[in-house]
C-alpha cells in the first residue's frame, strides 16, 4: 500500500525519547529503528556464483526468533562466498535476490538462501556486534493487538489521534495516539511543530477516513438496534481534585441518544453498557469556538462545543473538545439535525404534574402544542405553540408557561425537575421551525 508519509520520529516508550523511521500509509504506521534503516551507503551487493553443485559456503545465525538481525558466522574456504572476496564474518544479510531478510526467522533465512539459484544477490551491511545485540525499541511498543515485532505496525481503525496540549507540549512538536481499548497510548514528537502539523493531518485524515468502514461493521453488528449515526473518539472537559483537564471520550450518536463511553466497545454487550446517556430530544448545543476568532497558543486553540440536557438532576453541561474545525461541524451537525429528527419521531411527551393542587398529567405534542390532563382525562386547557408568549422555572420543580391574553401565566407543580420538560418544549418548538425548512 502507497506511503502517505514517512520520516524520522521520536517515540516514548519506556521512559525515555527514542528515535525510530515512521511511515503511514492510509491503515496503519509503521515504526522501525534506526538500526534497521541505516544509510545506504553503507550496504553493498555481492554476487555469489555456486559451481558444480555445491552451496554457497557460508553459515548463519540469528533471526527474528533470537532477537537479532541474519548474520554470516562462518564461511568455508574455497567455497562461493569466500572467492568473491567480498565477504566477512558478522556481515549482516539484508536481502538475498531481493527478497528481505530484515524480519525472517532463522528457518525462514535457511530457505530463502536454499532456493536462491546458482547466481546469488546478496545485500549486505557489516554491522558491530553490540549493534546486533542491542534492543529493539519497537518491540516494546505496546497496542491492542499485542504484538511484538522487530519492524512495529498499528492499525489506525478506530485509534484516538489528537495533540498533546499545551501543558504537556508548549512547543506544539508532540502528537499523542490511544488505542481502540483506550488502555494503551503513544507519544510522537516531530522535529518542529510545522512537522508535527503535517503528520497530525495525516493521521487524523486517515483515522477520519476509517470511520466509515468502522460504523458500518458497528451497524451490522448492533442489527441497526440501536442504529448509530456517528461516532468517534473527543476530549471532555473535567475537573479532578479541582484541577480541569481533557479525558478521551468515545461518543456515539443513535437516533435517540448520545452516548458515551470510556473507549471503544469491542462486544454486543459492550454497547448496551454506555458510561453516560443523554437524550437527544432534551439536548442542545449552546455553544462552538469560532473558526474566525484570534488564535492565541493553549487559550483559544481548543477547538470545542459545548451542550446541556435537561435531566432530573437538574442541567447537566458536557464540554468537548474536538481536533479540527471539520470534525466540530461534523459533530454539531449532526447532535442538531439528530435532535429535530428525534423530536419528529417521539412527536410527543408527557409528565405527572400537580395544578391549583390537583394531580393533573401535561402533554406537550409536536402538532398540537401543550396541553393538560385532569386525572381522569378531562381536557383541562390546550393551547397551540404560538400562543406561548414566555415559559420560565425556578431552576426546580416548577415550570410556569405565559399564554397572554385572556389565559395568562400558567404555574405546574411537575413532582421532579422541570428541566426535562423545558428542554423538550423547546426542542420541539425548533423543530417545528426545522420541518418548515429551515434551521432553528
Amino acid at each position: 500500500m502507497a506511503a502517505v508519509r514517512s520520516g524520522l520520529v521520536d517515540i516514548f516508550v519506556q521512559g525515555q525519547w527514542h528515535r525510530v523511521l515512521a511511515t503511514l500509509d492510509p491503515t496503519a504506521i509503521t515504526l522501525q529503528t534506526m538500526e534497521q534503516n541505516e544509510v545506504e551507503a553503507e550496504k553493498r551487493t555481492v554476487r555469489v556464483v555456486k559451481y558444480d553443485g555445491n552451496g554457497l559456503g557460508i553459515s548463519i545465525k540469528g533471526g527474528r526468533d533470537n532477537n537479532m538481525p541474519i548474520v554470516i558466522s562462518k564461511i568455508f574456504k574455497g567455497m562461493a562466498a569466500d572467492q568473491t572476496g567480498e565477504l566477512f564474518l558478522d556481515d549482516v544479510i539484508i536481502s538475498v535476490n531481493g527478497e528481505s531478510l530484515l524480519d525472517a526467522s532463522h528457518e525462514e533465512a535457511v530457505r530463502a538462501l536454499k532456493r536462491a539459484g546458482r547466481v546469488v544477490d546478496l545485500q549486505v551491511q557489516y554491522r558491530r556486534e553490540d549493534m546486533m545485540h542491542r534492543e529493539n525499541i519497537v518491540e516494546n511498543v505496546e497496542w491492542d493487538d499485542d504484538i511484538r515485532e522487530r519492524v512495529r505496525t498499528i492499525g489506525l481503525k478506530l485509534a484516538y489521534v489528537a495533540r498533546a496540549g499545551i501543558d504537556a507540549d508548549a512547543e506544539g512538536r508532540i502528537l499523542e495516539m490511544r488505542s481502540p481499548s483506550g488502555r494503551y497510548s503513544l507519544a510522537m514528537r516531530c522535529s518542529s511543530s510545522e512537522e508535527a502539523d503535517g503528520w497530525f493531518e495525516a493521521l487524523h485524515a486517515c483515522t477520519t477516513c476509517l470511520l466509515t468502514q468502522a460504523l458500518a461493521q458497528v451497524n451490522i453488528m448492533l442489527g441497526n438496534n440501536p442504529q448509530v449515526r456517528h461516532m468517534g473518539w473527543v476530549a471532555e472537559q473535567v475537573s479532578e481534585n479541582g484541577i480541569s483537564m481533557w479525558k478521551p471520550k468515545f461518543m456515539t450518536l443513535t437516533n435517540s441518544e448520545i452516548l458515551f463511553y470510556e473507549a471503544v466497545p469491542q462486544l454486543k454487550a459492550e454497547w448496551a453498557e454506555p458510561r453516560l446517556v443523554r437524550p437527544l430530544v432534551a439536548t442542545r448545543v449552546v455553544q462552538t469556538s469560532s473558526r474566525s476568532a484570534p488564535v492565541i497558543k493553549g487559550l483559544t486553540d481548543v477547538i470545542s462545543f459545548r451542550m446541556r440536557t435537561g435531566t432530573q438532576q437538574g442541567v447537566r453541561t458536557h464540554t468537548i473538545r474536538v481536533e479540527t474545525h471539520a470534525e466540530l461541524a461534523r459533530w454539531v451537525r449532526a447532535i442538531v439535525i439528530g435532535g429535530y429528527e428525534a423530536c419528529l419521531a417521539t412527536s410527543q411527551v408527557s409528565a405527572p404534574c400537580l395544578w391549583r393542587g390537583e394531580s393533573c398529567e401535561l402533554i406537550v405534542n409536536l402538532d398540537n402544542g401543550i396541553s393538560l390532563l385532569s386525572s381522569a382525562g378531562e381536557v383541562l386547557w390546550q393551547h397551540s405553540f404560538e400562543t406561548i408568549r414566555a415559559t420560565g422555572d425556578d431552576g426546580g420543580r416548577f415550570l410556569w408557561v405565559d399564554f397572554g391574553p385572556p389565559h395568562g401565566e400558567q404555574e405546574l407543580d411537575l413532582l421532579n425537575s422541570a428541566k426535562p420538560v423545558v428542554f423538550i418544549l423547546h426542542s420541539f418548538l425548533a423543530t417545528k421551525v426545522y420541518r418548515l425548512g429551515l434551521y432553528a
